[in-house]
């Protein structure tokens, strides 16, 4: 069987769907993945054909985020996933037959495509925060199923069937940096601070992160792609990397600090630390409500986020034996579970 994925936006956005991929793989399946032309290389590393639905490959969103955060979300959907619909629908045209659709609902063309051709379809959510945004402005057919990347005990959303969160095995992540894997030995657990892969313009985030920092006496790593965010100096205490997998790191961290991102927010979980949350725009406030009701998380507007009020938050946050136990119990969730099996076993029967 062959089965087209198709999504749209950050790397937390396509990251799902690479797991899925793998597993569908291994059942020994075709997979073809499209999405921005940007991911087309870390497509193609993982051993999967590749197909560009969207050719901007940075997209900044400092800009409305600063001016008009509430406006983020209609900015993004106007210059991103509209203009992706039609080259969307027309990559899985060239495949109908034989085939099955597994497409984040902002992929519109993927519903188009179901309506008109009558492909199979399951319409993916990342997050309950991510349903909330479907307006269903694409009539929705018999066949199609909805799936929630995300567990129940996460996010109960009607019509939409939660499957887990679906995270790479081991085997598929990059080991941690060997400069890292030196810090992480020099001294007591890290906190990770990452502002999300889209923003390049987080001076702010970083500035006041390393005040927090030197105020309670913290180790930390600070993760984002543009050095120039960074303050011009950090000290030994702190380590900055481009990217590494908060899958491998943030099990050896004592707290998380970020943007919201579902992704993220899964790892913070899975890893059983305490997550000190900034949101932004999207589904990131509903994330980050929804980490803070299960006790495991604080939260701190970006126009709140000082150092002097961060250092506070994770100083409660770290003390706190309450969220200490909640964060044990989170992380209990993800033991003995199959998500990504879940899903292909869907899959799979979607295409009968």
């Amino acid at each position: 069987m062959k089965f087209l994925l198709v999504t749209l936006g950050s790397v937390g956005d396509i990251l799902p769907f690479l797991a899925v991929a793998e597993t569908l793989r291994q059942r020994r399946h075709q997979v073809i993945i499209a999405s921005n032309a940007g991911y087309g290389a870390l497509v193609r590393a993982s051993g999967f054909e590749f197909a560009a639905i969207w050719q901007r490959e940075q997209q900044s969103l400092d800009g409305v985020i600063g001016q008009d955060p509430a406006g983020a979300w209609a900015a993004v959907r106007r210059d991103m996933f509209d203009p992706a619909t039609n080259p969307a629908r027309d990559f899985i045209a060239r495949h109908a037959g034989n085939c099955v659709i597994l497409a984040s609902w902002t992929a519109f063309g993927a519903r188009l495509a179901h309506q008109e051709l009558g492909v199979p379809l399951c319409n993916i959510y990342l997050s309950p925060g991510a349903a909330g945004q479907d307006d269903g402005r694409i009539a929705d057919g018999a066949a199609l199923r909805n799936l929630g990347l995300f567990p129940a005990w996460f996010g109960d959303v009607p019509g939409v069937q939660a499957c887990g969160f679906p995270l790479l095995e081991d085997a598929q992540l990059p080991p941690l940096p060997p400069g890292l894997e030196v810090f992480l030995r020099q001294g007591p657990p890290p906190v990770i601070f990452t502002p999300g892969s889209f923003m390049r313009g987080a001076d702010h985030f970083f500035r006041e992160s390393l005040i927090a920092c030197e105020r309670l006496g913290l180790r930390a790593v600070f993760l984002t792609p543009y050095r120039e965010q960074l303050p011009a100096h950090l000290p030994a205490s702190v380590a900055h990397f481009q990217y590494v997998a908060l899958q491998r790191l943030a099990p050896r961290s004592m707290a998380l600090v970020h943007h919201g991102g579902i992704g993220t927010c899964a790892q913070g979980l899975r890893a059983g630390i305490a997550q000190l949350v900034t949101p932004l725009f999207f589904d990131q406030p509903d994330n980050a409500a929804r980490l803070k009701s299960l006790g495991v998380a604080e939260i701190l507007l970006p126009q709140a986020f000082v150092g002097e009020a961060a250092a506070q938050a994770l100083s409660g946050l770290l003390s706190s034996s309450s969220v200490r136990e909640n964060c044990r119990q989170m992380k209990a969730h993800f033991a003995d579970q199959n998500p990504i099996g879940r899903i292909c076993d869907i899959a799979e029967r979607t295409a009968r």
